[in-house]
């Protein structure tokens, strides 16, 4: 796999943090959940954090060596403290996770890392796996067993394993039918992708109050290819333009794909634009019929959707200064 830098992410402050919170709260063991909210509030909120150094557990001090390779940018760093990390812990998933994205050459090895990272995930839950299902994401100890699982699926995907990499998800998502992850947009195109339409169909349902770049096209794409819901696809593809005007930019070839995918995305904006793009590319491109009545749309809509691209990115300017020189 690629060794290109990661630039430093949030994440692993934020998981220091919920941990610690979590930690706190269990300690203090608080009547009401009122209180609890009061504690955090005045402990945590706008204040400067200090972390308990305090490691009772070597499985601790493994997934405080994960937090220091995700805010290194050195790959070979990263490395060693993710193969330090599985001394100390060979349950630490998260471990097996970042080997897998820095260390693995190709998409089996990866693979084989990040079914390691599930075997890994699913050891250091134990007997609580059970008492999580439902409720995944919810508690920071199933993270590193989910992040390995949709790691997982990525590569069965790419290496054409399609069916399994679906399974993979829908198993996620009954784990976690939450999806703090957002692994339905991830299925949805991919079940369209496989013209598995009823499957998509039922997942929008059981996600109709979505409103992203993913629903709203995939929404389109459903009612072209569904003879009884024709009749209302030009309605869905004009909402779904007017919701993300940059889509079929990116998707036509209008402008350029960036390198790397972007690390934050915004309701409505280019960079969830750029997301649906990459993972629905070979949907439209696949279907010559779909793709004419989506060209012959956005002719119709043009005028309309660049004044509204350029309505936005006004706005965009004004609350967040001058920021086309992008890196």
């Amino acid at each position: 796999m690629s060794k290109s830098k990661k630039r430093k992410s949030p994440q692993a402050y934020m998981e220091k943090l919920q941990k610690q919170i979590a930690k706190d709260l269990k300690e203090k063991n608080f009547d009401s959940l009122n209180e609890a909210n009061k504690y955090i509030q005045n402990k945590y909120i706008g204040k400067e954090i200090n972390f308990d150094k305090t490691k009772s557990s070597s499985k601790e001090k493994a997934m405080d060596l994960i937090y220091e390779a995700w805010e290194s940018d050195d790959i070979d760093e990263m490395i060693t403290f993710a193969e330090k990390a599985i001394k100390l812990d060979e349950n630490c998933a998260d471990a097996y996770n970042l080997l897998a994205e820095v260390k693995a050459k190709t998409p089996l090895e990866s693979l084989e890392l990040f079914a390691k990272g599930i075997e890994a995930g699913k050891k250091s839950l134990g007997d609580e796996f059970e008492n999580y299902k439902g409720h995944f994401w919810g508690f920071h100890e199933t993270r590193p067993f989910m992040r390995a699982m949709a790691g997982y699926s990525n590569i069965l995907w790419h290496i054409r394993e399609r069916s399994k990499s679906i399974e993979v998800i829908k198993e996620m998502l009954q784990l976690n039918p939450n999806d703090n992850q957002g692994m339905r947009h991830i299925l949805i195109t991919r079940l369209l992708i496989l013209n598995r339409l009823l499957e998509a169909g039922k997942l929008y349902k059981d996600y109709e109050d979505d409103f992203s770049a993913q629903w709203h096209y995939s929404k389109a794409y459903l009612y072209f290819c569904k003879r009884s819901k024709q009749l209302y696809a030009d309605k869905a593809l004009k909402e779904a333009m007017e919701y993300n005007p940059y889509v079929p930019l990116y998707l036509f070839g209008l402008t350029e794909m960036p390198e790397e995918m972007p690390e934050y995305i915004g309701v409505g904006d280019e960079n969830e634009a750029i997301s649906y793009a990459d993972d629905a590319m070979e949907l439209w491109a696949n279907n010559k019929k779909a793709v004419k009545w989506f060209v012959d749309m956005h002719k119709k809509m043009k005028d309309e959707l660049d004044q509204l691209i350029e309505k936005r990115e006004k706005d965009r300017e004004e609350r967040f200064g001058n920021t086309s020189d992008k890196e």
